[in-house]
């Protein structure tokens, strides 16, 4: 059984990258190597840049999604906490064929907008189909965790398997995330399937099964700021993080996303329509910024 109590007394970054680390290394369905420590994540030395950054910026890890049979995109968001510099920072990424990106097949630059909250959405093009590939991004003299993505097969084609995973209703105050650690420890997904209610927007309340926890978040998410903090808090848990970077996934939304039972103009209390509409926007914006999907930014 996890021990949350000792989880706790460990440090952040040690607890998150020895979950990825076993994502990883578990995911890998040619049996190769787990990647070596320093590949993992962490600082680099001198930044080759022009960034220069006090803290790791990845402390959101990395993920990948809607695949196609040459593509994939990329995402990694950084922590505005450490102090980023203003406007867009350019974020180095590689993707190669091992866990040790030894065999590196394509790099690049990618932008992390500050608009949108220094999101990073690299479309990764040129690819071969039906294969696995592992992939990093480094910034400031810092490197990401390194995940794990897959193309899919190539049109008319038909793989001799395909295994996915699904879920949906991930409400952080329910549980801790126990059947991520399952999935991402029996390894070898080639998609994971998300659909919807990735965070549940309502303010924390009281703890009501001993089993759960809150987010410590007293507000219902309206803005633009709180729907960020959200998402962070959700992407800040291990298990989750070893999901994403186990797989490409696919997301679509649910209610939960905006609000509890919304449609159209219309929330759940009858909210003034143009001001609800600004707030949905805001939080299709926060779900954009957080999800690695193959979308233009939403506007308004």
């Amino acid at each position: 059984m996890y021990d949350h109590e000792r989880a706790g007394q460990l440090s952040r970054r040690g607890f998150l990258m020895s979950s990825i680390a076993a994502a990883i290394a578990a995911a890998c369905a040619d049996g190769a190597d787990s990647p070596e420590p320093e590949a993992i994540g962490g600082p680099t030395g001198e930044p080759t840049d022009g960034v220069e950054l006090a803290a790791d910026p990845f402390t959101l890890g990395v993920t990948s999604g809607d695949p196609l049979d040459d593509s994939v995109i990329l995402w990694t968001r950084l922590d505005p906490d450490v102090g980023l510099p203003a406007g867009d920072i350019e974020v180095d990424w590689v993707i190669g064929l091992d866990p040790e990106l030894r065999q590196i097949v394509a790099a690049g630059v990618a932008p992390a907008q500050a608009a949108l909250g220094h999101s990073v959405h690299a479309n990764v093009d040129g690819l071969e189909a039906d294969t696995v590939y592992h992939y990093r991004f480094s910034v400031g003299g810092w490197t990401s965790p390194i995940g794990r993505t897959r193309t899919f097969a190539a049109a008319g084609t038909t793989p001799e398997r395909f295994r996915f995973a699904f879920s949906s209703c991930q409400n952080w105050e329910d549980g801790h995330y126990a059947a991520y650690r399952d999935l991402v420890e029996e390894g070898g997904l080639d998609a994971f399937v998300f659909l919807g209610d990735y965070i549940y927007e309502n303010a924390s309340g009281e703890l009501q099964d001993p089993r759960g926890r809150l987010t410590g978040q007293a507000f219902d998410c309206r803005t633009l700021e709180q729907y960020r903090q959200r998402y962070a808090l959700y992407r800040s848990d291990p298990l989750l993080q070893a999901a994403h970077a186990s797989a490409p996934w696919l997301i679509v939304w649910d209610d939960h996303e905006v609000d509890n039972d919304y449609a159209a103009a219309s929330s759940e209390t009858d909210d003034e329509p143009a001001a609800f509409l600004r707030r949905r926007a805001d939080a299709y914006q926060a779900w954009y910024e957080f999800m690695p999907v193959r979308l233009e930014p939403p506007t308004g």
